[in-house]
């Protein structure tokens, strides 16, 4: 058979057109993984909306203070004097700018559930590089079905703050260290706690061998720092040092929780109330956590990446000791998800 008659043959016919869908299938797999995580993000925030009601301003502690600042600011009071809440400046200003655009509360959960939909993406996008395109598509899910039972669609620091900080990973696993500080110096603009994300990115700069150091730290303090410039150049000498006390100096009170912080103080009255509080929220993501604490038993961490996601998750799981808020899961959910979902990894992925 000549090379021509062999081109035309059925079963070269058969491999060409078994190409071109493969290559079709290919095409539209980011597509078809976008369209459905819209649609699952858009059908639990819908959901939400339902459940209360519409009266989305009101369905935490947190959003009814949020945008209690944010409509101070918007009357022309100054923050932090007039109106005081341990939160970073970029967080209000954030929250200003929604309830500038349309009534305070009217959109607090389609702009969660975008950041909750960006988050998802980006974790899908890791858990695809590493482990390939089931494993990242179903961790992206994984953290959208679960942000659900975690208050993730209404309206917190944290879905903001997580978004910023799987980016800060993502550049980070790029060895882009300056976009991952720029990354981290947002998150925290959003909430405190964000500032712990530097110890696993510091361990990847340092795995790889990379010892400026000041690359992730500088642009995260320059960008921590803007927010406070821009307090001091609109408000005054007087609001700029609240904010840094009470995005910063309140934090002994906080953590202790001291009446005299005017902040609100959800702690264990005891030991016992403490392990039933931990017990509670931990019910809420157990399928995520069982599965990601059972994947690093059969496992292990064996790569760069993996340590630092543990790290990670060990950082943030620290927080719920200090307060058993159910919404702070959120910022370990996308790790979890990430280990839980690397057991989906192909076969030419596996470790």
């Amino acid at each position: 058979m000549t090379g021509v008659d062999r081109e035309r043959s059925p079963a070269a016919a058969i491999t060409r057109v078994t190409g071109r869908c493969r290559d079709t299938a290919k095409r539209l797999q980011i597509p078809a993984v976008i369209v459905t995580y819209c649609a699952v993000a858009a059908g639990i925030g819908y959901l939400m909306s339902l459940a209360t009601g519409g009266a989305e301003v009101w369905c935490t502690y947190d959003a009814q203070r949020f945008h209690a600042m944010a409509g101070a600011i918007l009357e022309g009071l100054t923050p932090y004097i007039d109106y005081v809440d341990p939160k970073p400046p970029l967080l209000f200003f954030t929250v200003a700018l929604m309830d500038a655009v349309a009534p305070a509360g009217s959109i607090d959960i389609p702009v969660v559930s975008a950041a909750n939909l960006a988050a998802a993406v980006l974790i899908w996008q890791i858990g695809r590089e590493d482990y390939g395109m089931i494993a990242g598509f179903s961790a992206g899910l994984l953290y959208l079905v679960s942000a659900a039972f975690v208050q993730g669609y209404f309206l917190f620091s944290e879905q903001f703050a997580v978004l910023l900080l799987l980016g800060a990973f993502f550049a980070a696993r790029r060895s882009r260290f300056a976009a991952a500080g720029l990354m981290l110096g947002l998150a925290f603009g959003f909430k405190q706690y964000a500032a712990l994300a530097a110890l696993p990115l510091l361990y990847m700069m340092h795995a790889e061998g990379e010892r400026r150091y000041y690359l992730l730290i500088g642009p995260a303090a320059l960008v921590t720092a803007a927010s406070f410039l821009a307090v001091l150049i609109a408000y005054g000498n007087e609001a700029a040092a609240e904010a840094l006390y009470w995005t910063f100096g309140v934090a002994p009170a906080y953590l202790q929780g001291d009446p005299a912080a005017a902040v609100p103080a959800y702690r264990g009255s005891s030991v016992v109330a403490l392990a039933a509080n931990l017990v509670a929220s931990i019910v809420m993501v157990l399928p995520t956590l069982l599965f990601a604490a059972a994947s690093v038993l059969r496992r292990g961490l064996l790569t760069v990446e993996e340590r630092a996601i543990g790290l990670f998750v060990l950082v943030f799981l620290a927080t719920i000791v200090v307060r058993q808020y159910l919404h702070y899961w959120i910022l370990m959910l996308p790790f979890l998800a990430l280990l839980a979902c690397r057991e989906f990894a192909d076969e030419k992925q596996e470790r």
